[in-house]
């Protein structure tokens, strides 16, 4: 029995996102606008039919979703339609795919220099809530929260139980129908600290993100708020994180330098007792040859 096709690649439109065998990738706006778009038009993407995602298989086959806005004539009205859309050919898809992976390891190069300054940029010139403003704020909680989840953090069972759930809800959160339809509206949990040091004073019986008015939505302002954060927070990092390499590389030279410069003694010892057994074998090989 054949095995099943696994997805190898998968182009996410809506929340601009490039997935490669399980990890996904945040698509900078400069890439997407000069690379991917010119790509997508005209047999991926149009005016009338949007591309909404293309998901690409170990097997070879592939599946694209299309958006398009049809009248309803028996309410006489417009509505967005999904619909899967017809194949094209092969090479066509093949074509696509290789360029996805190409473009995956791309950001993957650039994530620990400019992908973090260009994110700074992207995030802090977002002036309505959309589904990259609510991914982008979910990972950076999530990764604010990473320490929580090591052999020796700090804390508790229990409070890194609560931490754990907040992080398996944070990921859930781009599956929920305020996420797809309503994004303004999404709403995020209630951090643990937030449960133990508020809620669960004013409602002490009620289980950690157990009830619905533990999740809470983000109103402009505080979106606005937490992208101004987020964006320092970026930058700052990347500037950090350069200036940190660069003064470890420096500091690395030094080492290195006194090590090859200093003269260790016994690679000197080993070096002239191997000079002095060559030049005793030669001498008696010599010897024999003239006796």
């Amino acid at each position: 029995m054949a095995d099943a096709p696994v997805l190898q690649v998968q182009l996410d439109v809506i929340n601009q996102e490039i997935e490669y065998n399980g990890t996904p990738k945040t698509i900078p706006e400069t890439y997407w606008k000069d690379t991917l778009t010119p790509l997508l038009y005209p047999l991926w993407d149009s005016d009338k039919d949007k591309l909404i995602t293309f998901q690409y298989f170990t097997n070879d086959s592939y599946t694209a979703k299309r958006r398009k806005y049809v009248k309803d004539f028996k309410t006489n009205t417009f509505k967005w339609v999904d619909y899967e859309m017809e194949a094209v050919g092969a090479a066509e898809a093949t074509a696509f795919k290789d360029k996805l992976i190409e473009g995956f390891y791309l950001i993957d190069s650039l994530e620990n220099q400019d992908f973090q300054d260009e994110l700074a940029r992207m995030y802090s010139k977002q002036k309505a809530v959309s589904p990259f403003s609510i991914r982008l704020a979910r990972n950076f909680l999530l990764d604010e929260t990473d320490w929580t989840q090591l052999p020796d953090a700090p804390i508790d069972a229990d409070l890194k139980a609560q931490y754990t759930l907040y992080r398996t809800k944070l990921r859930e959160l781009t599956d929920s129908t305020e996420f797809t339809n309503d994004t303004e509206n999404t709403k995020f949990p209630i951090s643990p600290e937030f449960y133990n040091k508020v809620y669960k004073v004013d409602f002490p019986t009620e289980d950690y993100l157990a009830t619905a008015d533990q999740f809470i939505e983000m109103g402009k302002h505080r979106l606005k708020k937490f992208r101004d954060k987020i964006a320092y927070f970026l930058t700052l990092k990347s500037e950090t994180d350069k200036t940190y390499f660069n003064d470890m590389l420096v500091e690395y030279d030094k080492i290195k330098t006194d090590r090859i410069e200093t003269p260790r003694e016994d690679l000197d010892t080993e070096k002239n007792r191997t000079f002095l057994e060559r030049i005793i074998k030669d001498a008696s090989d010599e010897l024999g040859n003239m006796s």
